[in-house]
């Protein structure tokens, strides 16, 4: 199948053959992804490779009876093999209560797509150069990452008489510079746009913070008030995600039970968007074709709003919001909204703390509670009296999403755009300073 296949064609045949096998419902979603990636290590490019890969999604009721699966595989005979195994495996399952159908259309959808049509062809390998450069000049010895560009195609059709195109594009880079001694610092830029993408300002980011976490000491356990970065701000508080109303029912979510209750400070506000026009990605409509729209989860620190199916909303007595997942429910764009304040009032604010400016290994010990882990990776520093101190490390962080989110002193008006492996989600995230956040040490 060529980049420029007809989606809907695809999408129609498998419609038409799941119909004839007696199935009532059925949605398909097809997504075309171009992805090139440049990888690089010790300051040279060690990879380039360009793929072009094919998903089907394909969701069948029959009977009431529920399933969806997954293809890769899009010749015209594995197809049709795939989409009679499906039907079959849901013939044999229970009736299903959580069984609606598919929302009628047709329906219109926005105009606005965050697709620039320049990195359909746009050469990587200099943006790739630019960051190594930057991150050399700002001090570092080694730097190392990937630059990734993605041009998506999405197209929706459902036998509720539903048919709708998407397409995105993305220029994701990470980078990660190093001192002679081993120091690390990080540094993202993530768009949607070439004129919204700096590989410059992620690779002197990187190097600054690597020169200046050169000989760490160790930190000692206690209560620190703790600067995060929005890199770390997207992946420890991923409410969007926990606003999905299947995760809620599950007992999978921290928000269970805090609808319209107070989870936050009152400068807390949180969205999802179907689009965010000039941001990073997102859809015009969501895997059951439903139109996607502007989400308020939590509005003045409340939590106002679950992310909804059609079956979701079904159970939880209101409308779709525009969020399918044929399962469960999931956030497009996740937009925190901006605070008051600049990172340089927030290190002036804080006596006893620290700055932490990446992170992974995050870990929820009870999803029900919010109770999770991460380490800190790359720079990390003490901040005394209102003054960045030393680099720090050897420590790990343990905290809750609710006494967090309760704990917020400032929150930044700059906001930043993350995208990447510890963050799955489009997030425009703020810097934010919490109080009394717990760090662990293993000795």
């Amino acid at each position: 199948m060529s980049f420029n296949t007809n989606l809907e064609e695809v999408s129609q045949g498998v419609i038409t053959q799941a119909k004839k096998l007696g199935c009532s419902d059925v949605s398909v979603v097809v997504t075309r992804n171009h992805t090139r990636l440049i990888r690089f290590a010790n300051n040279l490019v060690t990879l380039s490779s360009s793929v072009v890969d094919t998903s089907i999604q394909v969701y069948v009721a029959h009977q009431t009876r529920r399933a969806v699966g997954v293809t890769h595989d899009t010749s015209p005979q594995s197809l049709e093999r795939f989409v009679a195994r499906l039907v079959d495996s849901a013939s044999r399952l229970a009736p299903s209560d959580d069984y609606v159908p598919l929302p009628s259309g047709p329906f219109e959808y926005p105009e606005e797509q965050n697709y620039d049509k320049r990195l359909e062809g746009e050469e990587l390998v200099e943006h790739a150069h630019q960051a190594v450069d930057a991150a050399l000049k700002a001090g570092a010895k080694r730097v190392a990452g990937s630059l990734q560009s993605l041009v998506r195609r999405v197209h929706v059709s459902t036998s509720a008489g539903v048919a709708g195109d998407d397409s995105s594009t993305k220029i994701l880079l990470n980078v990660r510079a190093f001192t002679e001694d081993n120091a690390s610092g990080h540094g993202l830029s993530c768009a949607s746009f070439l004129s919204e993408f700096n590989p410059e300002k992620a690779g002197r980011a990187a190097g600054e913070y690597a020169k200046m976490a050169e000989s760490p000491r160790q930190l000692e356990a206690g209560a620190y008030d703790v600067i995060f970065t929005p890199t770390v701000v997207a992946n420890i508080l991923p409410l969007a995600e926990a606003a999905s109303a299947y995760l809620i029912q599950s007992g999978l979510s921290y928000f269970s039970d805090q609808l319209n209750q107070q989870v936050g400070v009152e400068t807390l506000n949180v969205w999802d968007y179907g689009i965010y026009k000039g941001g990073l990605g997102g859809r015009r409509l969501d895997d059951e074709g439903v139109p996607t729209q502007k989400t308020e989860i939590i509005a003045k620190g409340v939590f106002r709003n679950m992310l909804h199916n059609s079956s979701t909303a079904k159970k939880f007595g209101t409308k779709t919001t525009g969020n399918a997942g044929i399962i469960s429910p999931q956030p497009n764009t996740v937009v925190f909204g901006e605070g008051d304040s600049t990172l340089e009032e927030m290190i002036q604010e804080t006596k006893k703390g620290l700055l932490v400016t990446n992170n992974w290994y995050t870990r929820f010990q009870n999803l029900r509670t919010g109770e999770y882990s991460t380490l800190p990776r790359d720079a990390a520093f003490s901040v005394v009296d209102g003054k960045i101190g030393e680099p720090v490390a050897g420590f790990r962080l343990s905290d809750s999403v609710l006494r967090q989110l309760k704990s917020i002193h400032l929150i930044s008006k700059t906001r930043n755009w993350v995208e990447w492996w510890e963050v799955e989600t489009p997030t425009l995230a703020p810097y934010m300073l919490i109080k009394d956040v717990t760090a662990t040490v293993a000795y």
